[in-house]
């Protein structure tokens, strides 16, 4: 594994798609990950791979000070993913509640209202939510990116849809 530049804390962290079991039950690599690998690095999901849990187990830890240097990376590791992680979620759970919402005005509108004039108003609030939910992710990707040092070329243009 390799350090950010200027750290001395190692992180560990996933993207914000949803891990994908695979037949033994373990979280698949997904696109971040493999990007985190390919600069040396790793998370919570490529430290659980058959290869690294061997790995550690015929490389134990020199010393009780390089245990608890190696116990203090993963720690920090596990912050910057859970940080991560808790991004996501919240940016879910606003996204839910727009589209509760959201869902609820049509529900009004056309069964009790029968308001259809409002439909453009209800449309554009659903588009700036999946905008919003869209640069979110980006954001969230971004910084983990960034805390790795690796540089996050804009694949998507921060929330804009088609």
């Amino acid at each position: 594994m390799s350090q950010p530049p200027g750290s001395s804390v190692l992180p560990r962290s996933r993207a914000l798609s949803p891990a994908i079991l695979t037949q033994s039950g373990t979280p698949s690599i997904n696109k971040l990950d493999h990007q985190i690998r390919l600069h040396n690095g790793s998370t919570s999901i490529l430290e659980l791979s058959p290869q690294r849990l061997q790995l550690a187990k015929q490389n134990p830890p020199v010393s009780l000070s390089a245990r608890v240097e190696e116990l203090t990376r993963e720690l920090g590791h596990l912050r910057q993913e859970i940080q991560f992680y808790r991004q996501g979620f919240e940016n879910l759970q606003r996204l839910r509640e727009t589209v509760y919402d959201v869902s609820q005005q049509l529900f009004l509108a056309h069964y009790l209202d029968h308001d259809v004039s409002r439909l453009d108003e209800i449309i554009a609030q659903l588009r700036n939510a999946l905008a919003d939910s869209k640069r979110r992710e980006f954001k969230a990707k971004k910084d983990w990116m960034e805390f790795w040092g690796i540089d996050h070329i804009a694949q998507e243009h921060g929330g804009d849809l088609i």
